[in-house]
């Protein structure tokens, strides 16, 4: 089937203001948000204003239908690498593409209103924008970051598409050099610029998806700094600050788990309420500093020594409370014995300060009529007993 060039141009005009319109929406809906989308529908729009008045050649002035037509469309392509530039996050210079444009107006008005020629403007168009694709490809594959290289992989290969199209223009015009009306040229002309029509359609979902491509990543990043932050704050919020182990409602939180788990299945546990002995008197002497190291150095003895499915938290001031899953009493009794051994035995040297620092432990297993109540009461009266009968010991209820 033969198509006249303008019937071509015609349809080609037809689908562009249809692509036109879906990247305006798309701009519209994504505006703010990210640059180059504005200079990518310029280029759209010129292209569209250009391809209109290309198409009135009939009837209007040739320095409108041709030189200010050809001049829109392309200009409108240096927009385009300008956006796909902004959006990638690269810097260009404008003015090489400012003195290439007054180039190509130059050219293209000499050749239409002094030596009208159309094979030599084809030739001019297309060895002038062609170079304009290929920087288009340049600044993603090579000046942009990895991640935007993704989202404008189909940009690039419609870019490469209109390069190959436009280099098969260059060669129709190579090859037909005798000076003709525009639309006197063959039948492949034609076929070309049905070939540019679907690319234009291409690049236009090729520009929608890099957008969507952007927002998918944006949001899964969104979604991973959320659970980040969510971690960060559960953290903090189950977390001594000084310490940095559990706190006491980490600790009840445990501890109404091993009852729970005792109600239904009677897996026994025992607890350890701990006490720093004499920890005022460390204050008092040597001040909050060296007390802050006790109690840093404390919690991570009695950390080490513990099973990893028990759980050790601060309770509060100098006391530590721990849960000991599926312990009875005798094993608990192990536990805190060796406890009070490892924290008797140990140094605590800080800025010239090297003191000894013993603990006192309250034990308590769960009974049949226990509560968390009870469990914790009986295991700080077991405490107060150690502390009675001479500190550095262990009691048991």
């Amino acid at each position: 089937m033969i198509y006249d060039l303008y019937t071509t141009i015609s349809i080609y005009m037809f689908v562009n203001f249809i692509c036109t319109l879906v990247l305006g929406i798309t701009w519209y809906k994504t505006k703010g948000k990210y640059e180059g989308i504005f200079f990518v529908l310029v280029d759209f729009v010129f292209q569209s204003i250009g391809l209109t008045l290309a198409s009135l050649q009939s009837s209007v002035s040739p320095i409108i239908s041709v030189v200010l037509a050809n001049t829109l469309m392309y200009v409108g392509s240096i927009f385009l690498l300008f956006g796909v530039a902004k959006f990638v996050n690269v810097k260009l210079k404008k003015y090489p593409f400012v003195i290439i444009s007054i180039l190509f107006v130059t050219l293209y008005s000499v050749f239409t209103l002094y030596m009208p020629n159309t094979n030599i403007r084809l030739i001019i168009f297309t060895f002038m924008i062609i170079p304009i694709f290929l920087y288009v490809i340049a600044v993603v594959l090579f000046k942009a970051d990895v991640n935007h290289r993704k989202f404008s992989f189909h940009v690039v290969i419609a870019h490469l598409l209109f390069a190959i199209n436009h280099g098969f223009r260059a060669f129709t015009g190579i090859n037909n050099m005798k000076s003709m009306a525009y639309e006197q040229i063959h039948q492949q002309e034609s076929a070309l610029i049905i070939t540019s029509l679907l690319l234009m359609v291409y690049l236009t979902f090729a520009v929608i998806q890099m957008i969507d491509m952007k927002l998918l990543f944006e949001l899964d990043e969104s979604v991973e700094y959320t659970k980040s932050l969510l971690s960060k704050s559960q953290y903090l919020a189950y977390t001594d600050g000084l310490t940095e182990i559990p706190n006491r409602r980490k600790v009840e939180e445990a501890l109404d788990n091993e009852i729970d788990i005792y109600k239904k299945f009677g897996r026994v546990f025992s607890v350890l309420m701990i006490d720093i002995d004499d920890f005022k008197r460390f204050n008092d002497l040597y001040g909050h500093d060296y007390g802050d190291y006790i109690l840093m150095e404390v919690a991570k003895y009695l950390r080490q020594d513990l099973r990893t499915q028990d759980v050790i938290g601060r309770w509060g001031g100098e006391e530590f409370f721990v849960v000991l899953p599926d312990t009875n009493l005798v094993n608990a009794k192990a536990v805190g014995e060796k406890l009070i051994k490892k924290i008797s035995s140990a140094n605590f040297d800080h800025n010239d300060v090297n003191e000894k620092v013993t603990i006192s432990i309250g034990c308590s297993d769960v009974k049949a009529s226990d509560t968390k109540n009870t469990i914790i009461k009986n295991s700080d009266v077991a405490l107060y007993n150690a502390k009675e009968n001479g500190k550095n010991r262990m009691e048991f209820i």
